[in-house]
């Protein structure tokens, strides 16, 4: 498996790009095939181009899916009335602002 990150000022944009792959040893595909993940923040109107960096990077690609996702997030802390709501999942592939999130809640609830 590998984890990338191609950092913005490396290629001109205001978020990096992360690539995350998997193969054969963790059961996901068929051997000598990798399944990968590239993602980012959308800045623009073509989001596919706005990852063409990190999947030159990938060679030949038997099959893509491009699908977007809104980033949501709370109004609301919780605090008031209780209800803790944690932020959508972001492009980032290392989970780092995800733990960040539950910690963020935990601190809250606590």
């Amino acid at each position: 498996s590998i984890q990338l990150v191609i950092p913005q000022n490396q290629i001109k944009r205001q978020h990096d790009i992360y690539i995350a792959s998997v193969s054969d040893t963790h059961c996901i595909c068929a051997r000598d095939y990798y399944l990968a993940i590239v993602s980012t923040i959308v800045e623009t109107d073509d989001p596919e181009s706005e990852i063409k960096p990190g999947l030159d990077l990938l060679g030949p690609i038997v099959e893509k899916f491009i699908s977007l996702c809104d980033l949501e997030e709370p109004i609301e802390d919780g605090c008031k009335d209780q209800v803790f709501i944690s932020r959508s999942y972001d492009a980032t592939s290392h989970f780092g602002t995800v733990c960040d999130d539950v910690k963020s809640i935990y601190r809250r609830v606590t």
